[in-house]
Formats: structure tokens, sequence, C-alpha cells
């Protein structure tokens, strides 16, 4: 009888499984249900990547030790209610990319201690109310991809542990008042790629911990608040890819404490400055791709763009009017003069205004541009409180003066002066940054000397070697030059042949070798050297003598006599010994 005492050691893998200390791993093996010879004590249960279509009642009844079971991936479509039916200790469950439309309200009623359930990427319309009921433990919830349009009201009643709600990529239209109640510790809650077309903060008193809203790539074109409360906990609010025409201070004044908001892709076209003033606490902001009107309506976002000490990922681009699009809007702020003194908003304190801008401006930034004549009115001013001011404009070819009269102060901005201040600056840089480059040339001149002298040194001796023959190139030139005009004459020999002494003046020549070649009918044979020829010394060896030795001595047969003298070569064709030393004679007198 064999006994055995570890639990473990008597386990066994059913075929096609891979088995890890009570955990059975049956991916991709084609199974239309759980196979059999699975330990009923598993801790844990992978039939990934399967052709399971249904759940039947009791399915895994006795796992009573299974902590998580996957089941994603797979083509279940009918879930019975008694299907889980004894997973007591179940944590994690995983039913997504299946083809489940509806599923019982009593489905997931015995899984008292699970914390995470995903259903994502399924097929269902709606929410049974009670579907979630006694998930008190849950912790994390996936429903996103599916077709769900509503969510019922306290569908999530009983998951008060509940940290993470997934609710993206699905047909929602709307939101119910209650339809979150009960979630009172839910973090983050993703609602993103739905249909929503209107938002009421006031559907969200219950979330008090709730810290991270996402609502892009909605429908969204109206957003409100329409009770008085405050969302203290709330840092990110992301509403990325709406149709947000307009923004009220109510919305923002629930959120003092919001951190990150995205307003980006949007058809915003200017914001008021009591929605900015509520803006004190954030440390992110995306307005592009937005609609502004880069007018004196857009001073107030300019204004507070300048003060806003926090970043923004995207460029704040310039829609309209035309001239203007494509600049950013601090850019075209300054560049075609919009607003005045946009770093510190002048307080206006009086009740009627009257002023113009002029037709014609200076821009540092644009050069001389032609814009409408553009007014100032007392709504452009936002958040000033306006009394009595008033302003006149003086211009000239050169400079644009402006003078302002502020609680019987008069202001007066120089734009000439600011073009003279810009280009000062400018020209400072550019010759810091001159500065710069030649000192950096000289240290890595310096470091290049101290750290790598034999690579100079290297560098050196090859730059003289090409110098030196620059120098012998250009000394060769006149010696070719003087060779070339050596006359060729036909020379019959008028004396006996014999041994001839040839002589080269010292003063033309020092040194000189002759090589002597005689040849017969193209071939060249009984190679003859003359070595050693100066002005006291004629042919070493009398070598003349060679050719006739190795029996040419027909009139017929070719002689030819290289002359080397130094780094010029003469080559000298003649008819016989006689024309032969006749020529070398000659070059000897030149």
């Amino acid at each position: 009888m064999l006994l055995c005492l570890p639990l473990t050691s008597c386990t066994a893998c059913p075929q096609k499984c891979r088995c890890e200390d009570l955990q059975f791993y049956c991916d991709t093996q084609g199974f239309l249900a759980p196979p059999d010879g699975v330990d009923r004590g598993a801790m844990g249960l992978s039939l990934r990547h399967n052709s399971i279509n249904e759940l039947n009642p009791d399915q895994f009844f006795g796992f009573t030790q299974l902590t998580w079971l996957h089941l994603d991936h797979n083509q279940i479509l009918n879930v019975h209610e008694d299907a889980f039916q004894g997973l007591y200790k179940l944590k994690d469950l995983n039913l997504s990319s299946n083809r489940i439309t509806k599923l019982p309200n009593t489905t997931f009623i015995h899984l008292i201690n699970l914390q995470i359930l995903d259903l994502s990427f399924n097929q269902m319309t709606a929410l049974e109310p009670e579907l979630f009921h006694g998930l008190r433990k849950l912790q994390i919830l996936h429903l996103r991809s599916n077709f769900l349009r509503t969510t019922p009201v306290r569908a999530f009643w009983d998951c008060r542990s509940l940290e993470y709600l997934g609710l993206s990529n699905n047909r929602l239209r709307s939101l119910a008042r209650n339809g979150f109640a009960g979630l009172i510790k839910l973090r983050e809650l993703h609602l993103e790629h739905n249909h929503l077309t209107k938002i009421n903060l006031a559907h969200f008193p219950r979330l008090v911990a709730l810290q991270f809203l996402y609502l892009q790539w909605n429908k969204i074109n109206n957003l409100t608040c329409t009770m008085e409360w405050e969302w203290t906990t709330l840092e990110k609010l992301d509403l990325t890819g709406n149709e947000i025409r307009t923004l009220t201070p109510e919305v923002f004044e629930t959120l003092p404490n919001l951190k990150f908001l995205l307003l980006d892709n949007n058809k915003l076209s200017s914001l008021d400055s009591q929605t900015t003033s509520m803006w004190k606490s954030l440390n992110t902001i995306g307005l592009s791709n937005n609609l502004w009107e880069c007018t004196k309506k857009i001073c107030n976002l300019a204004s507070w763009l300048s003060r806003f000490k926090g970043r923004w990922e995207h460029s704040i681009l310039c829609q309209s009017p035309e001239y203007t699009q494509g600049e950013e809007i601090l850019d075209a702020v300054h560049g075609f003069q919009l607003c005045q003194n946009i770093s510190a908003p002048v307080v206006l304190t009086s009740t009627t205004m009257e002023a113009t801008l002029p037709q014609q401006f200076t821009s540092s930034f644009f050069g001389n541009m032609q814009t409408p004549t553009q007014d100032f009115y007392p709504e452009d001013f936002g958040s000033f409180t306006i009394v009595t001011t008033t302003t006149t404009t003086t211009q000239t070819p050169q400079t644009t003066m402006a003078t302002v009269t502020v609680d019987g102060e008069d202001v007066t901005e120089d734009y000439g002066m600011m073009d003279n201040t810009l280009l000062t600056q400018r020209v400072i840089i550019g010759t810091m940054a001159l500065l710069f480059s030649f000192f950096l040339i000289v240290f890595v001149v310096y470091i290049s000397r101290r750290c790598c002298p034999p690579t100079l040194r290297r560098i050196r001796h090859c730059s003289a070697i090409q110098n030196r023959r620059q120098m012998r190139t250009q000394q060769r030139q006149p010696m070719g030059d003087l060779a070339s005009q050596v006359p060729y004459n036909e020379y019959e020999p008028a004396h006996d042949e014999g041994v001839h002494d040839l002589i080269i003046p010292h003063a033309f020549f020092t040194q000189a070798a002759v090589s002597l070649w005689c040849r017969r009918t193209e071939t060249i044979v009984a190679p003859v050297r003359i070595r050693a020829l100066d002005i006291q010394h004629g042919v070493e060896d009398n070598k003349l003598s060679s050719c006739q030795r190795s029996g040419y001595e027909s009139p017929g047969d070719g002689v030819w006599i290289h002359l080397a003298l130094r780094d010029a070569s003469i080559t000298v064709v003649a008819q016989g010994c006689q024309v032969l030393l006749k020529c070398l004679a000659l070059l000897s007198t030149i």
C-alpha cells in the first residue's frame, strides 16, 4: 500500500495541463468544460483561450479552496445563476472577452470574498439591479467595452470597498442621480468613450473619496452643478474630446482642490475671469485644440496664463481671426497688442470708458501689420471693475505711445522703447553665444594638446610630408618642360665604333644614372646599367660595348637609352650605337 503524507505529492496533473503547487493552467487546449482530474483542492484554475460556451449549475462544485479562476477568451454565452456556488474563497474572477449578454441577479451572490471581477469585452446591454449585491469586499470592477446604455439606481450599493470602476467604451447616454450611491471608497471612475451629453456634478455627491474622474471623448456640451456642495477629494478631471463651449464658475467652485484639468479638443472660444479665478489649485491645464478667438475677449485667459505657475503639455493656439491663426495665445496677445499690461492687469475703477485702438500698430514680433479698427467695450474686461477711464493714443511712424489715466495717474506705454529693449537683449544674447563658442573651441584645443600629443605629432608630420610633395611637384614641372625641348635628329655615325665617354657637366647635374637596354624586334634583352657619372669621370667600365658583345651589331637593331636625372627621366630612341652616343653628348650640353 502506498501512503502519501504530503498532499501535493499525490496531486495528479490532467493531460494537456501544466500544474504548479495546486495551480492548474489548462490554457489554449480547446476544452469545452473544465477537464477531469483537476484536484478539488486546487487553489487556482486557468481555462483561458478555450472553447467553453456555457457555465452550468454547480460547474465548479467542490472547489472550496479555489482563490482565482480565469475563464476569459472563451465562447461563453450563458452563465447559470448557480454556476459559482460553493466558491466561498474565490478572490479573482475573470470572465472578460466572451459573449455574455446577460447575467442573473444572483450570479455572484455566493462570492462573498471576491475582490476582483472582470466582465469587460462582452455583449451586455443592461445590468440587473442586484447583480453585485453581497460583494462587500469587491475592490476592482471592470465593465468596459460592453453595450451598456444606463446603470441601474443603487446598482453598486453593496460594493462598499470598491476603489476602481471601469465603465468606459460603452453606450451610456445619461447617469442616474443615485447610480453611484454606496461607493464610499471609490477612488477612480472611468466613463470615457461613451455617449454622455450632459454632466451634472450633483449626481456624484456620495463619491466622497473619488480622486480621478475620466469623462474624455464623450459628447458633453453641458457641464453644470445644480446643488451647493464641495467635492474636496477630486484632484483630476479629464474632459478631453467633448463639445463644451462654455464653462460656468459654479462647476469649479465645487472643486476647490482640483489639480489636473484637461479641456483639450473642445469648442471653447473664451473664458470669463470668474471661471479662471476658481483655478487657484491647478498645477496642470490642457486647453489645446479649441476655438480660441484671439481678440479682446482672450485677455482674461491670457492674463491667467501669464500668471499660471503650472504646466500645459500642448500649445494653446489661436483659431480666429484669420491673421492670428496658428499663433500661441500669449505670443498673439503681445505681438498684436491685443491687451494692455497682461503680466499685471490694471484694475480700473470707473463705470464708463472711452478707448480706441489705432488701426495700424508696430509689432515687435511680426513687423508692421494692418488690422481692422478695434474698440474697447466694458464687457471685454471681465473681472475689471470699471469706473472712469480715458485712453488717448499717440502714433508716429516709428513709435506707438499709449497713455491711460487710472485713478488720476497717467500710465504711459512706449512700444518703440520696448522694441529697442528687445533688440538690445538679442544683441547681448548673440554676443554671449559667440564668446561661449570661442572659449569652447579654445578649451577643446587645449585638452587635445594635453591629452593627445602623439596624434598632433602625426598630424604635423603628415602635413610636412604633403608640403614636401607639393614642392617636388612644382620643381619637376619646369624640368620636364626643359627635357621636352630636346631635339631629335637622325644621325649617321662618321667615325669608327668604339668606346665613347659620356660626360655630363657638373654644373647642370651632380650625379646621374644611365640605364641601357638593347632590343631586337620589340623584345628587351641584355639590360646594362651605367653608373656614377660626374664631371671628372666618363662611362665607368666601358659598358657601352655590352650591346656589341651581346651579338646585336646590325644597324637595324634598336637601342633604348633611359637617362634618370634626379626625379626626371628622359628616354631617347636611336638607330645604332653611334646615334646613341650622339644623343647622350647632345643631352650633356643642355
